[in-house]
């Protein structure tokens, strides 16, 4: 970078001496003064940042291994804990003594965390219905990830688990673990390249597997008997390639 910034000096160096038979030079143009930009009526202008200042909260809860935290429509937080837990808090009412409200979601008894790169990797919540959360685990005998979709009403209910998608897994690292929803109303999913080292399995190539990939799924309307749908502009919606995968040749897409 500093090599480019030196070679361009000089150059608008040499053009200013080029120009010095009384042709005036760009370096010798006066610039007009800046502008102060205009404040649209009714917009707040940004704090000044020395106003800006951390503030501690739930300093009462003492997090284990934290992998996501995600806002609801109600203004809950969600905070997800790679061991499989997932704590519920109400945004109005943090202040540095408040715990928990609630422990809405307990899947330790299905997550498998053995391994740093495996537990409770992802979370979102629908955009589609309030009343849906999305998560992404990883899980054991046989080693797999799981994207499910339970009920969600300020707490979740354990037995309305919907399993999404399962996929299985080589190894314990590179789970990726990323799901979120897009603009288009579409669940993206992070999947790693199998794990090892250096792809040995040659998945982030491979489209017949959806392993180093980004996959685009439709849950709008999931069900037990259709969990998602393709969306008809997915890259191998037509052929070519498992249908689900948008993007693919990743090593692990722990986050986007």
């Amino acid at each position: 970078m500093f090599g480019v910034l030196t070679l361009l000096i000089l150059l608008l160096t040499a053009l200013g001496t080029a120009c010095d038979n009384g042709t005036p030079s760009a370096t010798n143009v006066p610039l007009p003064e800046a502008t102060p930009a205009r404040q649209s009526p009714g917009v707040t202008p940004a704090p000044a940042l020395e106003s800006l200042r951390l503030e501690r909260v739930l300093s009462a809860y003492d997090p284990r291994a934290p992998t996501n935290m995600v806002f609801g429509t109600n203004g809950e937080i969600l905070v997800t804990e790679q061991a499989g837990r997932v704590w519920y808090f109400e945004q109005e009412h943090l202040t540095a003594e408040h715990i928990f409200v609630a422990e809405p979601l307990d899947l330790r008894n299905r997550v498998s965390s053995r391994a740093s790169e495996e537990g409770l990797l992802g979370i979102a919540l629908s955009p589609h219905n309030e009343r849906h959360l999305f998560v992404y685990y990883s899980a054991a005998n046989p080693r797999r990830s799981v994207v499910s979709r339970f009920n969600y009403n300020l707490e979740v209910a354990p037995d309305s688990e919907l399993v999404i998608l399962e996929v299985g897994q080589p190894y314990a690292n590179h789970n990726g673990g990323q799901i979120a929803f897009g603009p288009d109303g579409y669940l993206y999913i992070g999947l790693g390249d199998g794990g090892a080292a250096g792809d040995p399995q040659g998945n982030g190539q491979n489209t017949s597997t959806l392993l180093g990939s980004i996959l685009r799924i439709d849950v709008s309307e999931a069900t037990l008997q259709q969990p998602y749908a393709i969306p008809p502009d997915n890259p191998f919606a037509d052929g070519g390639g498992r249908p689900e995968i948008w993007a693919y040749g990743l090593r692990n897409p722990w986050r986007f």
